[in-house]
């Protein structure tokens, strides 16, 4: 079986991103330095600058900027969750979790945090508390991509293969193209169910989708046992 952990790959992608030191960051660090500058006392500024450091990776400078906001608004939001993107790159779960509900006890309604948090929990292994998480921020924005993806990561961990098919199959109504959705579902239709009509529908949609899709011999031939092909 190629493993349903290919599911793992994108869970950090709505979380916190994959950013690289470059001059776009140092503009922005530049920009918000000088608007912290000119507006010592306001907490905004302060929050732009420490998601500027933040994608830049320099999360020392990140969790000062974020933590002087907090100073300057204790109940700024937005803050408190880029103190859990950055606790979380730092390899501090615990934190980040802390930080994230801090961010929704401050705000009930700043939805985006419940995206990060279910991430942190599926890290965690905490995989209850990760469904909770992704659906509440579902009940919000149900065609946001991705996020039932990533719920479908929760359900396949718990070996919940039914609730992982129906999550995957709103991804792709969502986004026909996701590839990474097609592959699970070719994998769950046929190692869990047996179902291989469907199993090889998926599969081919995920070469067809992705010329350079890891693995491309492994599911090339498992389509062709599928289909009884030598």
């Amino acid at each position: 079986m190629i493993e349903i952990s290919l599911f793992v790959a994108v869970i950090l992608l709505l979380s916190v991103g994959t950013y690289s030191r470059n001059g776009l960051w140092n503009d922005a660090i530049s920009l918000w330095t000088d608007c912290a500058k000119k507006s010592p006392n306001k907490a905004r500024p302060y929050v732009g600058l420490g998601t500027a450091y933040f994608l830049a990776g320099v999360y020392d400078k990140s969790l000062e900027t974020n933590q002087r906001a907090i100073q300057l608004d204790p109940k700024c939001a937005e803050a408190y969750h880029n103190l859990g993107l950055t606790y979380q790159k730092m390899g501090d779960l615990k934190k980040a979790i802390e930080m994230e509900k801090k961010s929704l006890e401050v705000d009930p309604t700043f939805y985006v945090v419940y995206c990060s948090l279910g991430g942190f929990y599926f890290e965690q292994g905490q995989y209850e508390e990760a469904n909770e998480a992704f659906r509440k921020f579902l009940e919000i924005y149900p065609y946001f991509p991705e996020v039932h993806s990533l719920l479908a990561i929760t359900y396949a961990a718990e070996k919940k293969f039914d609730k992982a098919v129906t999550e995957l199959e709103w991804e792709i109504r969502i986004n026909p193209y996701h590839t990474l959705a097609h592959l699970n579902l070719g994998q769950i239709y046929w190692y869990e169910f047996r179902n291989r009509e469907k199993a090889i529908y998926h599969l081919k949609a995920a070469l067809v989708l992705d010329p350079y899709i890891p693995h491309r011999a492994e599911i090339r031939k498992l389509v062709r046992q599928l289909e009884g092909l030598p």
